[in-house]
């Protein structure tokens, strides 16, 4: 009888300590396995992008290497391709503005910010010219422009400046590739105060000149309500996942796993990445290829420890920015990538 009522027990004790768990928001329903479907393009895909509005498949842009824009539709139920007569449209850039600037805009107190400055005195080539910035530009709130100019012995090796409030006081900071012509690569984050755009902080330079990384995203990985960057260290050779968090004016490496790349060499591409909630914990992971590109990783840090969640093999190498939406007939989000067999991926 004793041992009946300590099996009792027991039972009552899991069964509240579920219903605990799951009440308390920590278990969540698991999405089923990644299913891969493919779409055969006229000619490969060399740029992917999503227009600003609802998440929808024809809002992505796909461009091709020899046969124009396309866009996704449903056919049936499942998605085909449509051709569309004109793609991307970006605004003019502004003068002295690299030769392909993208210009970033934001709604806090850096407006628009942009690389500028177009010099050769770093040949690397890395993005396909051997044209770097050696400047970044902005435009305040007060439609005031500021520039910070680097030294003759570095460059800005990126084709953007990223914005984002990293340590939620209010302002948007820029996130930008600083290279040494001795040293390599190093993350960078620019602020802009009372004495203009300065560099508030760097990541060590990788070590050797040529050799690069590429920032992968900005979010809040971990959930402790605070973006972390993450960024490939030498995506080319090796590629190892670094999550930084910017806090005190100081970024601080969090933690990091290796076996990654998140380009291909020469090409503009530098999106091949998403950050989005694919595991269904409410806290954004992080998706990019592994080293070989054959694959895509699913990488979780909730809760601090780095993990991988899932990893999707596919029938080619990734050549494409990566895009990840949620339309409302989907539980949740789904990407869409070029593969160098000419095929779009599309992976739900």
């Amino acid at each position: 009888m004793a041992v009946s009522m300590s099996n009792n027990r027991i039972e009552v004790l899991l069964l509240v300590l579920l219903a605990l768990k799951t009440f308390s928001g920590v278990a969540y329903a698991q999405p089923a396995q990644w299913t891969v479907e493919t779409l055969k393009l006229p000619s490969m895909a060399v740029r992917l992008f999503l227009k600003p509005g609802k998440s929808k498949l024809s809002r992505i842009r796909i461009m091709t290497r020899g046969d124009g824009w396309f866009t996704l539709k449903k056919c049936d139920g499942k998605p085909c391709l449509k051709a569309l007569k004109s793609g991307y449209k970006r605004a003019a850039p502004p003068r002295d503005a690299l030769p392909d600037a993208e210009v970033t805009f934001g709604k806090k107190n850096i407006r628009a910010a942009w690389l500028a400055s177009p010099t050769q005195r770093y040949d690397h080539g890395v993005l396909g010219d051997a044209i770097e910035a050696g400047a970044v530009e902005a435009k305040d709130d007060q439609n005031k422009r500021h520039s910070l100019r680097l030294p003759g012995n570095a460059v800005f090796e990126d084709r953007y400046a990223r914005l984002a409030d990293l340590d939620g006081d209010g302002n948007n900071e820029i996130i930008v590739v600083k290279s040494s012509l001795v040293k390599g690569a190093a993350l960078a984050v620019v602020i802009l105060n009372r004495h203009g755009l300065v560099i508030a902080d760097e990541t060590p330079p990788i070590g050797q000149a040529h050799r690069w990384l590429n920032p992968a995203g900005i979010a809040d990985y971990d959930g402790d309500k605070r973006k972390e960057i993450a960024i490939v260290v030498t995506p080319h050779i090796g590629g190892r996942l670094e999550f930084w968090e910017y806090r005190d004016r100081k970024l601080h490496l969090k933690k990091q796993l290796n076996g990654f790349s998140n380009h291909v060499i020469g090409s503009r591409a530098l999106g091949m990445s998403a950050s989005a909630d694919f595991n269904a914990d409410r806290i954004a992971d992080l998706a990019l290829p592994s080293q070989d590109r054959r694959a895509i990783r699913i990488i979780s840090l909730a809760g601090g420890s780095i993990a991988q969640a899932a990893q999707i093999a596919l029938p080619g190498r990734v050549v494409s920015e990566i895009i990840a939406i949620r339309p409302r007939d989907s539980k949740r989000p789904i990407m869409v990538m070029g593969l160098d067999t000419g095929q779009l991926a599309i992976l739900k």
